[in-house]
C-alpha cells in the first residue's frame, strides 16, 4: 500500500535520527526534524516500533533492489554474478543506514522480523541463479541449488554484519574477493 505524502518526511527524518542515535530514536525528535506534530507521527505509524519496521523495510527494499537487479543474460554466469556481488558490497558501504542495521540493530526485532521475511526470496532467488549456472554449464549438475543457496546466503549475511561493525572496513575489493572465493567454492565453479 503506497505511503501517505506526510510519511516520507517522517520516514527521512527517522532515518536520520536512527543514524545519529546509532540505532534508537525518539519520536519526538523524528517529528521536529520532520517538521510535523508527533501526533501525525503516530498516526501514519501507530507506534514507534511501526516507524522503526517501516525504516527497516526500506532499508531492505533498497537492499533487494541491488540484490535482484537484473543483468544481460548473455554475459557468462561468473562474470555476472561477481558483479552483483560488487554491487551489493558498494550499496552497504554507501548507505548509511547499513552500519546501524548491521550493528546495533541486528538483534532488534524489527530487523530480524525484516531479514525473515525476505530469507526465504533470498534462497529462492539464489537457488534460481544456481540453476541457471547448472544449466549454462559453469556449475556441475551434482549441485544442490537450494543447499548452496542458503550456505550462501547466511555466509554472506555473517560477512556483511562483520564488515559493517568494522572500523575501519576491509577493503571493498578485497572483501569481494574473498567473498567470492567463498561462492565460487561452494556452487564448485567450473574453471573457465
Amino acid at each position: 500500500m503506497p505511503r501517505k505524502p506526510a510519511s516520507g518526511p517522517i520516514l527521512a527524518a527517522a532515518t536520520q535520527c536512527l543514524i545519529a542515535g546509532e540505532g534508537d530514536f525518539e519520536m519526538s525528535e523524528v517529528a521536529r526534524r520532520a517538521g510535523v506534530s508527533e501526533g501525525l507521527a503516530y498516526h501514519y505509524f501507530k507506534s514507534k516500533a511501526g516507524l522503526l519496521s517501516a525504516v527497516v523495510d526500506g532499508f531492505f527494499e533498497r537492499f533487494n533492489a541491488i540484490t535482484n537487479q537484473r543483468y544481460d543474460g548473455d554475459i557468462p554466469w561468473p562474470e555476472r554474478e561477481r558483479a552483483r556481488l560488487s554491487a551489493i558490497i558498494a550499496f552497504l558501504y554507501e548507505e548509511p543506514l547499513a552500519p546501524v542495521i548491521y550493528g546495533p540493530m541486528s538483534r532488534s526485532l524489527e530487523v530480524a522480523a525484516a531479514e525473515l521475511r525476505g530469507q526465504r526470496e533470498l534462497i529462492e532467488r539464489s537457488a534460481y541463479n544456481i540453476e541457471d549456472g547448472i544449466r549454462r554449464g559453469f556449475i556441475p549438475k551434482s549441485v544442490d541449488p537450494h543447499i548452496a543457496g542458503a550456505a550462501i546466503m547466511g555466509a554472506v549475511n555473517a560477512v556483511f554484519a562483520q564488515a559493517m561493525r568494522q572500523d575501519p572496513r576491509p577493503d571493498p575489493d578485497w572483501l569481494a574477493n574473498k567473498m567470492w572465493a567463498f561462492i565460487a567454492a561452494a556452487v564448485e565453479l567450473k574453471e573457465s
